[in-house]
């Protein structure tokens, strides 16, 4: 599954300025309905939702808003480099800088939480932290998550033999 079938240059947001979590979740939905047929309005509830189960701040500087939408006909992510860190009720008590949310059609449980573990997964990477707060542009953010799956593509396909 490739991430970059997920998230367009559209869905990037380089040097956001939020000064709260509500605001960051009010942005994503505005992105959400801009780059899809989705209601603004439903979504954030939906995040907004999810959000009061428990933080999505993943530590490190990270948050992975993300919920589960009717109507969604398919995955977005969408990537917010933040110009100042902000609160988001993290538990290592860190500020979060960096927020990769994914919205995922209701219907698609499977899917939703395969993406999720890939985000999660690339998140909990030290190297691909820096390299993407590291970034100064959309097209060095896509290129700096396609090399992170494509150098876990030959390392899975490596171990077999």
């Amino acid at each position: 599954m490739d991430l970059n079938n997920f998230f367009s240059e559209e869905s990037i947001i380089m040097d956001c300025q939020s000064k709260s979590k509500k605001n960051v979740l009010e942005l994503i939905s505005e992105i959400a309905s801009s780059i899809s047929i989705t209601n603004k309005d439903i979504v954030f509830e939906k995040l907004y939702e999810r959000e009061k189960l428990g933080t999505t701040a993943f530590g490190n500087g990270i948050a992975i808003p993300h919920a589960r939408i009717d109507n969604l006909s398919e995955a977005k992510i969408i990537i917010l480099k933040l110009e100042t860190a902000i609160d988001f009720n993290s538990s290592d008590g860190e500020k979060v800088d960096l927020i990769i949310s994914l919205l995922a059609p209701n219907n698609e449980n499977e899917m939703h939480i395969k993406i999720l573990s890939k985000i999660a997964e690339m998140l909990d990477d030290k190297i691909f932290r820096e390299k993407i707060r590291n970034c100064s542009n959309k097209l060095e953010i896509k290129s700096v998550i396609n090399s992170y799956q494509w150098s876990k593509r030959l390392y899975f396909e490596n171990s077999k033999t």
